[in-house]
């Protein structure tokens, strides 16, 4: 699959995170993408390791509380933003799946995003 435009870098500000969808039927989001300290960028597929459901808790809600961790909506599992590393919870030990991600010319893309689920 070509790269993906997911949206403009301002449409994502500092410590959020945001869902996007590749398909165009998704009832959810494929990919979970947060943008943290110095406009640092990470994107995930939107799939617990654990059970493959998606992740978010409310739509656009991949972070914890404290917005330093990515949380399973489902069974309150936690991961570095920096690796998507589980430091807790039934998958610990386990990663969630990297998606290659750049900013261009103040857009953030997906490089090689996943297949689309449904």
């Amino acid at each position: 699959m070509p790269e993906h435009v997911l949206c403009r870098l301002d449409d994502l500000p500092e410590g959020q995170s945001k869902g996007f969808a590749i398909g165009l039927d998704a009832r959810y989001a494929d990919i979970l993408v947060v943008r943290i300290r110095a406009g640092m960028i990470f994107a995930y597929r939107n799939r617990c390791p654990h059970t493959g459901a998606p992740m978010e808790w409310e739509p656009d809600q991949f972070l914890d509380y404290s917005g330093t961790a990515i949380q399973c909506g489902v069974h309150g599992a936690l991961f570095r933003v920096e690796d998507g590393y589980c430091v807790s919870g039934p998958c610990a030990r386990q990663s969630l799946q990297a998606v290659a991600v750049a900013e261009r010319d103040g857009w953030v893309i997906a490089l090689e995003p996943p297949e689309p689920t449904a």
